[in-house]
């Protein structure tokens, strides 16, 4: 299933106005944005950890979708929009404490990926850098070892 440019666009601006409402409010002490999706109704909300609503979008034309397919398409569109934030630093300015972190979460809020982690002192590198790393490590070893 492809994920059409209008909702591209609807989900970043859902994470857009949660950074206009966070940059609103005085220092919070918010240290995970969970970010949960219903594929019956297309429902995309983004709450901070007392459950308060932050923002909330409908995505249409994804019915046919079951939740896991529906949630790993809208993670993906938002993890792209938040590393592209994080590198223009929009996260800088925010009145928040750090660490803080954006969090793909099922109906009964466990984690299912954490689609960024911002920490002055933490870097988090893309998976694309890892694949092929054990392997890479081990060939490392056993020459090494020779």
């Amino acid at each position: 299933m492809e994920i059409t440019q209008q909702t591209s666009q609807q989900l970043a601006k859902l994470v857009n106005d949660t950074l206009a409402r966070i940059s609103q409010e005085e220092e919070e002490l918010i240290t995970d944005f969970h970010i949960t999706t219903n594929a019956e109704n297309g429902e995309v909300t983004i709450c901070d950890d007392n459950d308060n609503v932050l923002a909330v979008t409908t995505v249409e034309g994804y019915e046919e979708a079951d939740e896991a397919e529906f949630r790993q398409l809208v993670g993906k569109v938002i993890k792209k929009e938040l590393e592209t934030l994080n590198k223009a630093k929009a996260f800088e300015s925010l009145n928040i404490f750090r660490p803080f972190s954006f969090v793909l979460v099922d109906a009964d809020y466990e984690t299912i990926e954490d689609l960024l982690v911002v920490d002055d002192d933490t870097i988090m590198v893309s998976d694309e850098l890892l694949k092929g790393l054990d392997e890479e490590l081990d060939d490392f070893i056993k020459k090494l070892l020779q």
